[in-house]
């Protein structure tokens, strides 16, 4: 097809494939002439690839760019090319410095979450998980607020939503295209959470009603 197909195809414009092609993001077409190429349906995936990373993860060029460089290379495997997606995606914390007393308290948690998932729940877990950062600095600044029921309700939020990741991964991996599954990590990370957030909230109603009924 040529660019003007892939673009009414894919939805983007033929500006914003240019630049994609520009930035390295899309490999080039095969060329017919001296101002025409051809593209295929690998450049259409690889256009709902971009688009998920740029607008629906948030990524930067440059981080996107280093998501398909690690999507097609062969000294990564599936989980590591999925990884290297799922970690871009924000929202990415910053660990206080080590030699304050915010610092040392930080990575006392963070340990302590580590062995909760590692040790009691048999996670494989990589030490820089970005959400694990994310999860540390939420519990510090919970129980610095008093809230430190909130450490103790960790293991079963996360014997919970075990399940819910076997099932999320198990869509993933109906995608043997790794250009489809990364598409469908970046979605279900970054679109899910809402809803997973929605029915919590929900679900507080419910009970709040129930414990205490409206007069």
């Amino acid at each position: 097809m040529q660019l003007s197909e892939l673009s009414r195809r894919s939805g983007v414009s033929a500006a914003s494939i240019k630049y994609y092609l520009r930035e390295g993001l899309l490999p080039p077409g095969v060329t017919v002439s001296a101002r025409k190429a051809e593209y295929d349906e690998d450049h259409l995936r690889r256009l709902r690839l971009i688009r998920a990373l740029l607008t629906v993860g948030g990524m930067s060029v440059a981080q996107a760019r280093d998501v398909l460089a690690a999507s097609h290379d062969p000294a990564f495997d599936r989980h590591t090319r999925l990884g290297v997606a799922q970690y871009l995606l924000p929202p990415h914390v910053t660990a206080p410095p080590e030699d304050t007393p915010e610092g040392a308290t930080w990575r006392e948690r963070r340990g302590e979450v580590l062995t909760l998932l590692r040790d009691d729940l048999g996670w494989q877990i990589h030490d820089g998980a970005p959400a694990l950062d994310a999860l540390t600095e939420a519990l510090t600044t919970l129980d610095s607020l008093g809230y430190a029921t909130a450490t103790a309700s960790l293991r079963d939020y996360a014997v919970a939503l075990r399940p819910i990741a076997e099932k999320e991964l198990a869509i993933v991996d109906e995608h043997p295209a790794i250009d489809e599954a990364i598409e469908a990590v970046v979605a279900h990370t970054v679109l899910y959470e809402p809803v997973l957030l929605s029915l919590r909230r929900l679900a507080h109603e419910d009970v709040s009603a129930r414990l205490h009924p409206p007069a």
